[in-house]
């Protein structure tokens, strides 16, 4: 029965699945849409490459972005989120090079592809016994790849039937499990499996069914990491699991255990060249917890590598990886990124030349190739480093450096994985190749040559986590505006409680090359709005900022002086002031976001959208209650009583479009066809008219996608691949004013995306 089975699998055992496409997907050829921006800058998980082809290379970004490479990380394309989007580490079918899976967003389901991840599917398992659990680790038998073990939060779940059918739950079986290891050196029949949890290790001899705890020798039950490999010709079977390294009766304990015995007992691997600074150091006690993640070619069980969160920046105390090839007797640290050093080894990115070493950070993953032991992935809040030599050396694979040498503010170009949130495009109006981004956590970057390079433009910042956004003088060229904060990704639920870090407005005389405060009048306090008067005296402008929290404020002399206007603005308790918008008479609006109280909304603290006919001295709110919690909107060109409003769900409540034609006296939901069934509640974000055709209106969702309509928003057809990005959460649309075809899309964790209007695509 055993053969019987192990034969299918390696046939097309897939096949005989039902499998879903995931929300219509559509296979398209190529990308359609490029990515553009300087690379990285947010937090990556989960990388993988292929033991058939070390050059196929996968990573998640913790805003649902998944992007494969084909190069070994040198470039990358972003994957369509109707496929699939975050997920943990692929694993590879160890027979048939093209077969993938995966478990995708949230551990919601187990995904396939047949085409070396190009495509993916959902696989109907039936009536799967994981379907009130959420999924976290899925191990394949290379020996017998039609059996399988899936870990949930609340169990383990097993088949020897291929993924399609066949599973079942494993009485007993451990939680919430983070790593397993299916030992090649036991019979089929009764397959030896060992797996982890945060509180203990376990073993099952017969093939994941049932199983029992395997930790003694371990001083305490607190797993971080655990791994193992097995090679059937040695008969060597090697288990590691990483503990807190904790200071007992004067002696330091934890960090790296082994076991060779099959699990029956465990002792410390912590060999000659890991500890060097134990013992050397004045150790505080969240110092010495530093041993983290663990990593392994599962056929290779004497290698193995650990990160190392470490403290200082100096080698030995300095984070780093090391490695051991005898089972943790000796290691050697094999990973340093400070090209101070004389033994760094690794190719650094543009954020340690113009953030630091330390922005990115410790490790958050750390993977190694399932079939060979040379090829590492090391990913933290911004970066992806990868060696293809066992630790000899590292290159950077999130950004591509354009100048000769790198240094601060030099030219990088994407490579196509961008895990940036960005909330403005624009195009400055006196030189046509001068582009600027606004980011949230790497603040502002600048182009010189239309948006094909990227320069840091943060430099004088005070506030340089998030750049809101930018006005451009008209008829000053290089005079720029800027609303910057240190409170990121406002007005999202979770950062709507009120200002919670300081901010301000900046100014620059030099395209944004360098900049200055002027805070004369203004609260130390996040600028998530600027609106400049071009019909002010250019050397007396008009401007307006919204400060999050405290409202509007006007200046009438260039940015020196500022004064509150907020009368009328209510309730007083609620000024979160998010978009101002001035149409051509001079006539002001701008959107208050809800406000945060504990898990919910504070139903007593509506937002809402409030427009003055007064230059700012008084505000009259124009929105029903139904527009709780506004975010973004859009006036129509030619007459400022029709305007559309984005909204979000909230205290029942429904998020969407919102339209008025008779200048805020009544309002129409415009009921745009969400799929609540790929997400119950709505989180509109923005909207935007075509300059040319005021009736062609783009509704950004984070929840749902692009939506379009050609009628005024009369009816609305949700965008797919290829006329919109592969990303989810985008946010706001930008029309080249020198190519109304070419547009460029901003989006929440995925960068900025250019191409094709889609109202103009077939």
């Amino acid at each position: 029965m055993v053969e019987t089975v192990r034969s299918l699998s390696v046939g097309l055992l897939v096949a005989s699945m039902v499998l879903n496409r995931v929300n219509g997907a559509e296979k398209v050829p190529g990308p359609v849409w490029q990515s553009i921006g300087i690379g990285g800058g947010g937090a990556f998980f989960h990388a993988a490459g292929s033991p058939h082809d070390p050059d196929l290379v996968f990573v998640s970004s913790d805003m649902g972005g998944f992007y494969r490479s084909e190069d070994g990380g040198r470039s990358w394309r972003m994957l369509d989120w109707r496929m699939i989007m975050h997920s943990r580490p692929p694993v590879f079918d160890p027979k048939d090079p093209n077969r993938i899976y995966a478990i995708s967003w949230g551990g919601e389901a187990l995904r396939v592809s047949l085409d070396r991840g190009l495509t993916w599917e959902r696989i109907d398992a039936g009536e799967a016994p994981w379907r009130s659990d959420a999924l976290i680790t899925l191990a394949v038998d290379r020996g017998w790849p039609a059996h399988m073990i899936l870990s949930g939060e609340k169990g383990l779940y097993v088949t020897s039937e291929g993924p399609g059918t066949g599973w079942a739950a494993a009485p007993g079986a451990p939680g919430g499990v983070i790593g397993i290891c299916i030992d090649q050196t036991s019979p089929l029949d009764k397959r030896r499996c060992f797996a982890a949890n945060k509180g203990g290790v376990y073993r099952s001899d017969d093939g994941g069914h049932t199983w029992k705890e395997c930790s003694n020798g371990l001083p305490w039950r607190e797993i971080r990491s655990f791994c193992g490999g097995s090679d059937p010709k040695t008969r060597r079977v090697v288990l590691y699991c990483t503990i807190p390294s904790k200071k007992v009766e004067g002696k330091f304990a934890g960090g790296v255990y082994r076991s060779t015995d099959l699990g029956e007992t465990w002792e410390s691997a912590m060999g000659e060249g890991i500890n060097v600074a134990l013992g050397q150091h004045e150790w505080g006690e969240s110092d010495i917890d530093q041993y983290i993640y663990l990593g392994m070619a599962e056929t290779h069980p004497d290698t193995v590598y650990v990160t190392n969160r470490g403290t200082g920046y100096d080698p030995p105390f300095g984070y780093t990886v090391y490695r051991s090839d005898n089972a943790g007797k000796a290691w050697r640290a094999c990973f340093f990124n400070e090209p101070r050093w004389k033994e760094c080894n690794t190719e650094v990115g543009w954020l340690y030349y113009d953030r630091s070493r330390g922005w990115g950070g410790v490790a958050q993953t750390f993977t190694v190739n399932a079939g060979n032991p040379d090829q590492a992935f090391y990913t933290n809040d911004g970066e992806v480093f990868i060696t293809m030599d066992g630790g000899k050396s590292w290159y950077q694979a999130y950004s591509k450096l354009v100048d000769p040498q790198p240094g601060k503010r030099k030219r990088w170009a994407s490579i196509g994985i961008e895990d940036t949130s960005c909330w403005r495009y624009v195009f400055d109006p006196h030189e046509k190749n001068r582009h600027y981004i606004c980011y949230t956590d790497i603040g502002l970057m600048r182009s010189e040559d239309g948006g094909k390079t990227w320069i840091d433009g943060t430099v004088g910042i005070p506030w340089k986590n998030t750049v809101y956004d930018l006005a451009c003088d008209p008829d000053v060229p290089g005079l720029l505006y800027a609303a910057c904060s240190n409170q990121h990704d406002i007005p999202h639920w979770r950062y709507i409680q009120g200002p919670a870090a300081p901010g301000g407005v900046c100014r620059s005389n030099d395209f944004g090359k360098t900049w200055a405060p002027i805070m004369n009048g203004l609260p130390i306090a996040p600028a998530t709005s600027l609106v400049l008067d071009p019909t002010s005296p250019r050397d007396r402008r008009v401007l307006y900022a919204g400060l999050y929290g405290h409202g509007v404020f006007k200046s009438s002399d260039g940015g020196n002086s500022w004064v509150r206007k907020t009368e009328g603005i209510v309730p007083e308790q609620n000024r979160q002031v998010y978009s101002i918008r001035r149409w051509k008479d001079g006539t002001l609006f701008c959107t208050v976001a809800g406000r945060r109280k504990g898990r919910g909304l504070d139903r007593d603290l509506p937002g809402g959208l409030f427009k003055s006919s007064d230059g700012a001295e008084t505000w009259k709110r124009i929105s029903p209650d139904d527009i709780f919690r506004p975010v973004d909107f859009a006036i129509h060109p030619d007459d400022s009583g029709t305007i559309y409003v984005a909204a979000m769900d909230g205290l029942g409540h429904t998020g969407g479009v919102y339209k008025t034609t008779d200048g805020g006296q009544t309002w129409q939901n415009m009921n745009v066809p969400y799929d609540r069934n790929w997400c119950g509640y709505i989180e509109g974000f923005s909207v935007s008219l075509n300059p040319k055709d005021p009736n062609t209106v783009y509704f950004f969702t984070n929840t749902h996608g692009i939506f379009l309509s050609r009628d005024a928003g009369k009816t609305w057809s949700e965008l797919r691949q290829p006329k919109a990005p592969p990303f989810m959460n985008c946010q706001r649309i930008y029309w080249a004013p020198d190519d109304p075809r070419t547009v460029y899309i901003v989006s929440f964790g995925g960068g900025v995306w250019s191409g094709v209007d889609p109202a103009l695509q077939e």
